[in-house]
This record gives C-alpha cells, structure tokens and sequence, in this order.
C-alpha cells in the first residue's frame, strides 16, 4: 500500500463529496472558526459557489484535542449538528430521522493553529419526502478566531 506524502505544515487542504461525488471545496472561502467559548465551526463552500452557505458543521465545547464528536451525542446537551445550503437546496442533521455523523480530529497544531481530520453527515430536506445528502471529506485546515 503506497504511503501518501505528508503535507507540509502551511498546507490547506480541503476535500468535500457528496452522496460520494466529489465536489471541489473553494479554500479560499471555507472557514474554520473556534469562538471564546470552544465552539468550532467548520463552513465548508463549494468552488462553484464562492458566496454560498455550503456546508456548516457546530461542534459546541470543543476541547481542542484528538478524538471523534458524534453528532449522536446532540440529545445529550452539546450541539453538534450540520446544515448544508447550495441554490433552493436546504437540508439540515436535525431534519433526518436518525442524526448521524462525527468529525474525527487526527491531528492539532496549537502554534500553527491548524487541525487535521475527516468530516462525515447526513443531512435531510425538511418535510416529508425530503432528499438526503451525505456530506464527507478530509481537511488540514487552519483554524480562526471568532
């Protein structure tokens, strides 16, 4: 099995597919943002739409440290959703009857402020009959203040 390369420690890379498509992710306009309180928002746009809403995960008290955050754990009192908007298209992790999906952060770089990991959601249109979309990709990505 060949090695991938490791990328260098300024690196953006960004990836997002959707019901496995692989759609280009406009790096440029995607954000990472953790606020004061360790909320981590990660805004993942499509290239084709620079000024869209894209992708938006919430991960609520993010310990800023490896490891998995399910968003199955949204009952428990963290907010952990996602919500995905590109032209009429709005679907939501809360609209879909079982609310799966997790970020898995691989890698922190507190002085480079950076993280490495994998995202993966679905999200659902609401009512009934609605379309489901699962949101994946992998990012090295850095991360701003909010």
């Amino acid at each position: 099995m060949p090695r991938r390369p490791a990328l260098p420690e300024s690196a953006r890379h960004l990836t997002l597919r959707i019901n496995g498509q692989a759609v280009a992710a406009d790096t440029s306009s995607s954000r990472f943002f953790l606020s004061s309180d360790h909320a981590l928002r990660l805004n993942v746009v499509r290239a084709d739409d620079p000024d869209g809403e894209g992708l938006t995960i919430i991960i609520d008290r993010f310990p800023i440290q490896t490891g998995s955050y399910t968003f199955q754990e949204i009952l428990s009192g963290r907010n952990r959703d996602a919500s995905y908007r590109y032209g009429a298209v709005a679907a939501y992790s809360k609209s879909c009857a079982q609310n799966t999906g997790s970020v898995v952060i691989t890698g922190v770089n507190a002085e480079r402020h950076w993280l490495r990991g994998t995202y993966r959601c679905q999200v659902c249109e609401a009512g009934r009959g609605g379309r489901r979309f699962l949101l994946e990709g992998e990012f090295q990505y850095p991360v701003e203040k909010e």
